[in-house]
């Protein structure tokens, strides 16, 4: 069961994670596996694609962690690194750039991640429930909204790492954000 995919910066690959235990990065226009990836845990629900340079894959799921991947290797059997703080399943990580990224967690956080360092930068505290899913704003690096099971999301700024806006109307979980 696939679980999550998601797009390449040159919008010509993308990742998918599936419950078989396998990161697999695609072609999109031939659908050819360009490499798979075999992952410690297949209980995995989510993955990211760096948007930049396209040499980064990320995933996380019920193992708590958000195991990084470095692409072109001949063997990228092993993660390049594996960030650890959250104390609830992975739900969503999405990269900010090359050097950093955002999770979140069943655990109500969010976490920006130095990637080279391995360590928290920033832990986002905010929301009441779970926190489903993150999106990284397009136009300013600085800011990502979340959507979380108590029924809010919230927009973030990193620099300050302090909610700038919630946003309230739903009656139940918010599953997924995105920015358009």
């Amino acid at each position: 069961k696939v679980y999550a995919m998601h797009w390449a910066g040159d919008t010509l690959h993308l990742v998918s994670a599936s419950q078989d235990g396998k990161l697999i990065v695609w072609n999109a226009l031939t659908t050819h596996k360009i490499q798979a990836i075999p992952l410690r845990s297949s209980w995995v629900m989510t993955c990211a694609y760096e948007q930049q340079h396209n040499r980064l894959v990320a995933c996380g799921g019920l193992d708590n962690l958000c195991s990084i991947y470095q692409l072109g290797q001949v063997q990228a059997m092993r993660p390049d690194k594996e960030l650890a703080a959250h104390d609830g399943y992975l739900s969503c990580c999405r990269f900010i750039d090359s050097t950093s990224i955002v999770t979140s967690s069943g655990d109500s956080q969010c976490i920006y991640w130095d990637i080279e360092k391995g360590d928290p930068t920033v832990m986002f505290n905010d929301h009441g429930g779970d926190v489903m899913s993150v999106s990284k704003c397009p136009t300013n690096r600085n800011l990502f909204v979340s959507g979380s099971c108590d029924s809010t999301a919230k927009l973030w700024d990193i620099r300050t790492g302090q909610c700038s806006m919630t946003f309230e109307g739903h009656v139940s979980d918010i599953n997924a954000v995105d920015f358009m």
